[in-house]
């Protein structure tokens, strides 16, 4: 009499399908560390140049804002 019971035996498939897995998902983790690293750089570098725009100018960053949507209106 023979058993249908799937083997406990894990196979070679399984195997690189999880390794992949777990790669796949520490490749997206460290590109996402890198991309908010990046972005908040950014935010700074734009915060630190509208402060100076503002030392220069006098106006306020939402009255600097408020020029550039006047100005492309037209």
């Amino acid at each position: 009499m023979t058993s249908s019971a799937p083997s406990l035996q894990p196979s070679a498939q399984a195997d690189e399908t999880w390794f992949l897995n777990t790669a796949g998902q520490q490749i997206r983790d460290s590109e996402l560390k890198r991309a908010e690293c990046l972005n908040g750089r950014l935010a700074m570098l734009g915060f630190l140049i509208g402060v100076a725009i503002e030392a220069l100018t006098g106006h306020g960053i939402l009255q600097q804002l408020a020029d550039v949507v006047l100005l492309s209106q037209g």
